[in-house]
């Protein structure tokens, strides 16, 4: 892939006084005052997408040298939720991490991710690999071209989990050879995320492993009850495949997810509520919080 910002000329620029980017989680507005002549409330937003340029780029100079790069899916997820489901979780933990961390912003999450074992129900996406690398590689050589520092990788689609970690060199490589010292953070263990919250699910609410499940489950259903539950069909809720999670994997990959499960359901998300899923998003983003503070450097 070419490099397609190393040359661009930035001209845009402007100094400003910041009165309050010390702290991401304060929740008075800030207020930026340019040279230019004119002032901006600052958005009570860490999200990259609901800030304006000039907010961006205050940010920067704030200190703000982190940003987390979700990559989500649009995909099925069983008759109750919406195939925005992924985007939507991945996003909220994103902003919930990046808050625990401060100093941190949110880029737009990547979608549609790999899913082509979801191809069997209606209305799911899916790229091919390849494009799913370069949409990686490309929106992290404009982060970086901005001037982000550490870029984290996270996924909240377990078919992007193990690509995003094969791929990440080759990324940190075109970073280096763009001429940016950024540095490229991926932190996506599928096993791990997984048994944080089955682990959490079983001792706080005594939900069997085998009926936690790993998609369009109790979990993500508790979580979509939090971020968006005008978007849930909870009377179409039904139970999945129950059992054994691990050995279905292989199958799932090479079969699809229609070979062990009809209605895309692994598990049973008929216990889920709304204080399950704040319980789980706050364990699951504190958890990840602290692991990459030490990797970043800061604990």
């Amino acid at each position: 892939m070419q490099p397609i910002l190393r040359d661009l000329n930035r001209t845009a620029d402007c100094s400003a006084v910041v009165s309050c980017l010390d702290n991401a989680t304060s929740s008075p507005a800030c207020t930026l005052t340019y040279s230019g002549g004119f002032e901006s409330d600052m958005a009570d937003s860490i999200v990259m997408e609901e800030m304006t340029w000039p907010q961006v780029k205050a940010a920067l100079e704030g200190g703000f040298d982190t940003v987390i790069l979700q990559s989500a899916s649009v995909e099925q997820h069983g008759p109750h939720m919406p195939l925005l489901t992924d985007t939507l979780i991945g996003a909220e933990v994103a902003k919930r991490i990046a808050l625990k961390l401060g100093k941190t912003l949110v880029a737009p999450v990547i979608r549609p991710g790999l899913s082509n074992h979801h191809m069997a129900f209606s209305g799911s996406f899916t790229v091919s690999p390849e494009t799913f690398k370069a949409m990686i590689e490309d929106c992290c050589s404009s982060l970086a071209f901005h001037g982000f520092r550490n870029i984290i990788l996270l996924s909240s689609h377990g078919g992007n989990f193990t690509y995003i970690d094969g791929i990440a060199p080759s990324i940190q490589l075109s970073m280096k050879r763009q001429g940016f010292d950024t540095r490229i953070i991926p932190h996506v263990n599928p096993g791990r995320y997984s048994r944080i919250q089955q682990d959490f699910l079983g001792e706080k609410y005594g939900v069997p492993l085998e009926e936690a499940g790993f998609h369009a489950d109790v979990i993500e259903t508790a979580c979509m009850m939090v971020i968006r539950p005008d978007l849930l069909h909870m009377d179409q809720a039904a139970p999945g495949y129950i059992g054994d999670n691990l050995p279905l994997l292989d199958r799932i990959f090479v079969e699809g997810m229609h070979s062990v499960t009809a209605n895309g359901i692994i598990g049973d998300p008929r216990r889920a509520t709304p204080a399950m899923g704040e319980a789980l998003l706050e364990h699951l983003t504190g958890t990840l919080a602290g692991e990459l503070q030490r990797r970043l450097g800061r604990s």
